[in-house]
């Protein structure tokens, strides 16, 4: 297996789809041979960061076999796959699913399945069929013992991609990610900048003699010619090569040193010389001096690479992250392009069943009025009045400030438009004037961008978009496990950019946005719903037996972006006051939206799209917003005028205010507290969505019943039914909704015997599955350094770990923070937190970094990475989010923080609300708010909703009581003279602190085998003191290099004292340490590489003298 791994690694490419077969003797049995894929499905979802190799294993099956025996060659098999990602087809394909038997021995003594087929996913995704077929028979008949081969032929079929695929590789042109702007902004600082003229003049005809659509193409052209100017072509001298593996660490002194070898071995064999003592003492010198030179330069190439590559990603982050995922990404396997074109053209114009009359009757009733005599409605115009005249501000004209605002809000680093020209382009037009950096396409951006918001002459490049179909998880054939992605010009970005901006702001001023949303809204985000669902299911599961229930009915839109009728859009714009330049502008951009599929860099035809909302628009998320909130507006104003019918006393009150229902963007969920509440609320969005043509998926909505009584919810879920009514066909049909004791609401698990404390369950599992992934990982690419490893967990790792634990981490600190001292006064939190599983994937991950199993105080690990526990981090979100509610005046997340710190002060911060949690936890650590003791319950609920925490002194109050032990006096004493009586702290932390002292940051790259000798020394990790196991006293655990009788065995005596690592010792003199200094300074020196080799060195010499380190 090892001569077949380094052959295929020899001629592998990175690039090479593999296929190997054969009778490879291996009895693999079920082992699976693909990674933990859903660590990485997992890591995606949650941060959004890719972290998987190759998205073609998702979805690839286990594999089965009828072999149930394995072996060692098997395991080796296993092995060499999992490392090369290969996949092992028998037992997977179709006509071998079970994993037939392919060898029998001709006296039927054993079966096996030996011969193998594994290959590349992308070769596995192109197996159509594996059959075993019979064993063959001789032609002299059907004799026993005359069978040709114990082996069965084995049959693939694979279907073949048609076409040419050679790979175009491009030898000239900088990739976009690495132009550096200044250069292309140094042409708009020369005097007279270049082609800016022909702009000028070309601005100044807009309206006359050309249009936009003429204008934008000129802008295009000329900004196209400056980038040629500054970078030259892209697309120049391509060549159709091979990409082949090399060795850039080669140098001439190894070359010459192989030649030597061989020549000296050849010589051997042609003097006859093979067995001569004196030939072979030199061939062995030479192949030593050989091995030495390679070893060398490897270690010298990846010592300068991986600093190159550091000194890249310093303050870019997605260099890094480019970097951690530098590999190729596999090609998509549905390549035909005009396939595609059909499908998303399908997809985004699919019948859609609504009904206008039904629609306008609604809003019109949404800015009805209530009789006067108190029965029903009437229509009235006077709300709309109010909102058309607070709409008029929409309609001014674009100022200066707002296209440079937009322009500079772009994004860098992103894809091209049609059009070819990114974001820097316009981003990076500026010139020094009078000490300010001016962009000189500003005024001239802004003129054409007013125009076409005055006059409605959308340009036509505006309407183009790329859409590319992207990867999700499942089977990479089926064109539903693929989303697609939208690119447009970055000018038409920045046009719906500023037109989102004002709307956006008009909205939450104005009050046209429904309380309710929390979604793609300022200074608002999920957890600020989680807290919401949490707080209203924690007072009907904590409370006593005769508290009043409460539904919980979570509700999924199908496709709901997709099929937003656009003529009912603008309607709903118009009834919330939406007119004039401002309504013509947002039609403008959907009167013609087209859309070119781009696979494997082919692209289709445009099609259109005449239904949604625009991929990958600004805009789309605020339109749609509006759209959707028209159902809370429909329901509120039913509440409003049939409050008998609607059974509004029903509805949860939160701090004096209803809260019937709760938006995250397309996810619903509807409360009530009774059974007959919940489908008046069921029945009125069945109406809306009848009306304005939206779809409810209810085999995925859920329904869940709190209550504290478990047998009174049993009998509830038995007896209730809860359903959709819609009218289909002029028939009223009910679809049923399923209940469940659990339910997922924005990535955290809540429900009636599950607190939201134990959603940490999954969040545990994933942080455990990423942190595996990520440490593979960063093995495979030899990164696994401390520089790069702990911001790979603290971006990916802890952002799991910390997922949503601004609801659920008060509990987990107060576990921390509301015990009392030990015995001698000290506060434990650092003991306490290691109890906590979640840091315990923290304190592996660190171990694995330092390549120790065991470490003798966890203290010393995370002070050797300047890292604290997760506790730390959680506290600083979870008093963050504190002060932002604080600042969240006037929306419903406000009235949700009131109503916690009422129920806290009512309790006396002893219940188990969240903010009873949250302010029990200042309580403990000497930060309780000042508020009038005396004072009446309202007067201290305003006073603390309206206190901010003062984060800088809470935080460092928490850290003096993390750090406590290393301020202890009793590190004051010499190490030899510690006296160990079991108390905190001990003497490893007196040796690290009086032997080690702080990690002394380096800017070198250390390679980790030498800094494994240097981490473990460091935190006495060394199997140090040889007669430790004997149980000795420690005066008499003598050193046996040295084999002194008063010379214990400890850090001090094998760096400072033992003669037998003199030798070593003496390159500290080339480090510049000067005599007599302590260990404390040697320990501290900068050339930290030079120590940690030195160490190494150390470390090789008692391996080889005791056997342990």
């Amino acid at each position: 297996m090892g001569q077949l791994r380094g052959l295929i690694r020899r001629f592998k490419s990175p690039h090479d789809e593999l296929l190997i077969l054969g009778d490879f003797n291996a009895r693999v049995a079920q082992l699976q041979d693909l990674p933990d894929a859903q660590a990485d499905e997992q890591l995606e979802m949650l941060i959004g960061v890719p972290v998987g190799d190759s998205y073609h294993l998702r979805g690839i099956p286990d594999r089965r076999s009828k072999d149930q025996s394995t072996n060692s060659f098997g395991r080796a098999f296993i092995d060499l796959c999992r490392d090369l990602e290969l996949v092992i087809l028998n037992g997977r394909v179709h006509g071998d699913t079970e994993g037939e038997i392919t060898f029998v021995h001709k006296n039927s003594v054993g079966r096996s399945m030996i011969d193998l087929f594994a290959a590349s996913p992308a070769i596995y995704w192109r197996a159509t069929n594996l059959q075993v077929l019979d064993i063959p028979i001789s032609s002299t008949g059907l004799k026993i013992g005359e069978l040709l081969s114990d082996h069965c032929p084995v049959h693939l079929s694979l279907s073949v991609m048609r076409g040419p695929k050679v790979r175009v590789m491009t030898t000239g042109g900088v990739p976009q990610q690495n132009r550096h702007w200044r250069k292309y902004s140094q042409f708009f600082a020369a005097e007279s900048p270049p082609n800016m003229n022909h702009i000028v003049d070309t601005v100044d005809k807009l309206g006359g003699e050309l249009n936009s659509t003429q204008v934008i193409d000129v802008l295009g052209k000329e900004l196209f010619r400056l980038m040629s100017r500054a970078f030259g072509r892209n697309h120049v001298n391509r060549h159709h090569i091979r990409e082949q593996r090399d060795t850039p660490w080669w140098t001439a002194e190894c070359a010459a040193a192989r030649e030597a070898m061989f020549n000296q071995r050849d010589q051997m064999r042609a003097l006859g010389t093979i067995n001569d003592p004196e030939a072979k003492s030199v061939f062995s010198n030479l192949r030593t001096r050989y091995q030495r030179l390679r070893r060398e330069a490897r270690e010298a190439y990846r010592m300068k690479h991986v600093e190159e590559l550091l000194k890249k990603c310093k303050g870019n982050s997605r260099s890094f992250w480019q970097l951690l995922d530098s590999t190729l990404r596999s090609e998509c396997l549905l390549s035909d392009v005009n396939d595609w074109q059909r499908y998303f053209e399908g997809l985004f114009n699919e019948e859609n069943a609504y009904r206008d009359s039904d629609a306008e009757a609604i809003l019109s009733f949404i800015n009805g009025q209530p009789r006067n005599d108190g029965n029903g409605w009437e229509a009235s115009m006077g709300q709309r009045v109010q909102r058309v005249e607070a709409a008029a501000q929409l309609n001014e004209p674009f100022s200066v400030g707002e296209v440079a605002f937009a322009i500079r809000c772009l994004s860098n680093n992103k894809a091209c438009g049609p059009d070819r020209i990114p974001a820097e382009c316009y981003k990076g037009a500026k010139k020094e004037i009078e000490g300010r950096s001016v962009n000189l396409l500003v005024p001239h951006i802004h003129r054409l961008l007013e125009y076409i918001r005055s006059t409605g002459d959308y340009p036509v490049q505006f309407q183009t978009s790329y859409f590319t179909p992207l990867f999700k998880k499942g089977d990479p054939r089926d064109k539903g496990n693929y989303r697609g992605l939208a690119v447009g010009s970055a000018l038409a970005k920045c046009y719906a950019f500023i037109l989102e901006q004002r709307l956006s702001r008009w909205g939450e001023v104005a009050k046209a946005r429904s309380p309710y949303q929390g979604g793609f809204r300022t200074n608002i985000g999920t957890i600020h719903n989680l807290l919401a669902l949490r707080h209203l299911t924690d007072k009907c599961r904590t409370g006593p037996s005769s508290s009043r229930p409460l539904f919980v009915c979570q509700v999924d839109f199908e496709k709901a972006f997709d099929r937003v009728p656009r003529h009912l859009l603008w309607k709903r714009l118009q009834e919330r006051g939406i007119h004039g330049h401002m309504l013509e502008a947002l039609q403008s951009c959907y009167k013609k939206v087209l859309f070119r599929v781009r696979v494997n860099g082919e692209s289709s035809d445009p099609f259109e799209s005449k239904q949604g909302v625009k991929q990958g628009c600004p805009l789309s998320p605020t339109l749609f917003g509006f759209f959707i909130e028209g159902f809370a507006d429909y329901l509120e104003a039913k509440d409003r005028y049939h409050q008998s019918g609607m059974c509004v006393e029903e509805i949860p009150v939160v701090d004096g205010v209803r809260v019937p229902s709760m938006f995250y963007a397309d996810d619903l969920n509807l409360f009530a507290h009774n059974h007959r509440r919940l489908m008046c609320v069921l029945t009125t969005l069945g109406e809306w969505c009848t009306a304005f043509g939206m779809s409810v998926h209810t085999h995925k909505c859920e329904v869940v019943y709190f209550h504290p009584d478990r047998n009174h919810r049993l009998l509830a879920s038995q007896v209730l039914k809860v359903g959709l009514r819609r009218i289909v066909d002029n028939q009223y049909l009910f679809q049923e909704i399923k209940w469940v004791n659990r339910a997922r609401y924005l990535g955290l698990y809540y429900g009636p015997d599950s607190p939201f404390e134990s959603c940490t369950d999954e969040l545990f599992d994933a942080g455990q599955r990423a942190m595996y992934a990520v440490i593979s990982k960063l093995r495979r690419k030899g990164l696994f350094i401390p520089r790069i490893a702990l911001q790979c967990f603290d971006s990916q790792i802890r952002a799991i770990l910390s997922y949503g634990v601004q609801v659920w981490g008060p509990h987990f600190l107060l576990q921390l923070l509301d015990r009392p001292r030990d015995i001698q006064g000290r506060y434990c939190y650092f003991d306490r937190a290691m109890e906590d599983r979640m840091v315990g994937i923290q304190r592996t991950f660190l171990r694995s970094l330092a390549s120790v199993g065991r470490v003798p105080d966890n203290r010393l690990l995370f002070r050797e990475f300047g890292q604290q526990p997760l506790h730390i981090h959680w506290a600083t979100l979870v008093y963050r989010f504190w002060n932002k509610l604080v600042k969240a005046k006037n929306n419903i997340f406000h009235n949700v923080f009131r109503e916690e710190i009422r129920m806290a002060l009512l309790s006396d911060c002893t219940g188990s609300s969240w903010g009873s949690l949250v302010l029990r936890g200042l309580r403990c650590l000497g930060h309780w708010p000042d508020i009038p003791v005396d004072g009446e319950l309202e007067v201290r609920v305003n006073v603390l909703a309206s206190k901010e925490i003062n984060i800088e002194a809470l935080m460092l109050t928490l850290k003096e009581r993390f750090d406590e032990d290393w301020v202890n006096p009793r590190l004051h004493v010499q190490p030899r003279e510690f006296v160990s009586d079991g108390a905190k702290p001990g003497v490893k932390m007196c040796r690290y602190t009086h032997w080690m002292g702080l990690p002394q940051p380096t800017t070198s790259y250390i390679p980790m085998v030498v800094y494994t000798s240097l981490l473990r020394f460091r935190l006495g990790a060394w199997a140090l003191e040889a007669n430790r196991p004997t149980g000795r006293p420690r005066e008499q655990r003598w050193c046996r290099v040295c084999n002194h009788p008063n010379s214990v065995e400890d850090e001090y005596h094998v760096l400072m004292e033992c003669v037998g690592y003199a030798e070593a010792r003496a390159n500290f003199a080339r480090l510049g340490v000067v005599q007599g200094a302590t260990m404390l300074q040697i320990m501290s020196i900068e050339d930290q590489l030079g120590l940690a080799r030195i160490i190494h060195g150390i470390r090789l010499t008692r391996l080889s003298m005791m056997g342990r380190t």
